[in-house]
């Protein structure tokens, strides 16, 4: 068993969520599965954060994904609502490694790029999964994010922690429904963490390969009611997605790549 996690706030996200439930059921209907929807009351409930730090519904999400670690005892899988599941995520659940990440897109330049510059990749928090194996190295990330005085950033936070403390990291091979991956492996602290193959879980996608999940960045599809044909629609039908980055440098405007 395991526990899907997600945050829908706002008039953005919450359409989505009932459209989000339901693929997760129709892609992952053999599977014994919880969601855990954390919302407005969660973040009425944790004044103890400082709501003045930058990303501090992070904070809120990291301190939910501990109790729920220590409550259920089992894996949690922490995915954002403007994630479309494509297929059963079951066998990336199945990867022997005690937390796996999807990977951020843009390579060396991905975001936080201070980071990703030396290393050659950014994880991706948007879709990970966590295991009773990582609880130790969870509760080491959580501290360092209260006490950290200017971000409550998850990837800009395990990013600098892996940089700092990583023992090895190297490419490994593996096959999933008959397609071909290389996933990064990340030894640290005692574990194990496996960045998935950017092509498993695809950040703003343009075309269908096998994918098990389409990240999409709603901004840059033009808005929550073009985000939702993505359920419905083949993506070759759907021109929509702009994969320029945009938005990671504060423009929100509609961009004008995108195909109406």
């Amino acid at each position: 068993m395991y526990i899907i996690s997600t945050l829908c706030i706002g008039n953005k996200y919450e359409p989505i969520f009932n459209h989000w439930v339901n693929r997760i059921k129709q892609r992952c209907n053999n599977n014994d599965f919880k969601i855990e929807l954390l919302n407005n009351t969660h973040i009425l409930n944790n004044y103890n954060f400082d709501y003045n730090k930058n990303s501090v519904i992070w904070a809120i999400r990291w301190k939910n994904l501990l109790e729920l670690m220590d409550t259920e005892k089992t894996t949690i899988v922490m995915c954002d609502i403007d994630i479309i599941i494509e297929k059963d995520i079951q066998p990336i659940i199945n990867l022997p490694f005690d937390i796996i990440f999807s990977k951020e897109i843009n390579g060396d330049k991905a975001y936080p790029q201070h980071c990703t510059s030396r290393i050659g990749f950014g994880i991706c928090a948007g879709f990970c999964i966590y295991k009773n194996s990582s609880i130790k190295f969870i509760n080491k990330i959580f501290e360092i994010m209260k006490s950290n005085k200017n971000t409550y950033d998850d990837q800009v936070i395990i990013m600098e922690y892996i940089l700092e403390n990583y023992k090895n990291i190297y490419d490994e091979e593996i096959t999933l429904d008959n397609n071909k991956y290389t996933n990064k492996i990340i030894e640290i602290d005692d574990i194990k963490i496996c960045v998935l193959d950017f092509n498993i879980v695809i950040r703003d996608p343009i075309y269908n390969n096998g994918q098990y999940a389409n990240h999409i960045n709603i901004d840059n599809v033009g808005g929550t009611d073009n985000y939702i044909k993505y359920f419905y629609n083949d993506l070759n039908e759907l021109p929509l997605t702009c994969r320029c980055g945009k938005t990671w440098l504060g423009d929100y405007n509609i961009c004008p790549h995108i195909n109406k």
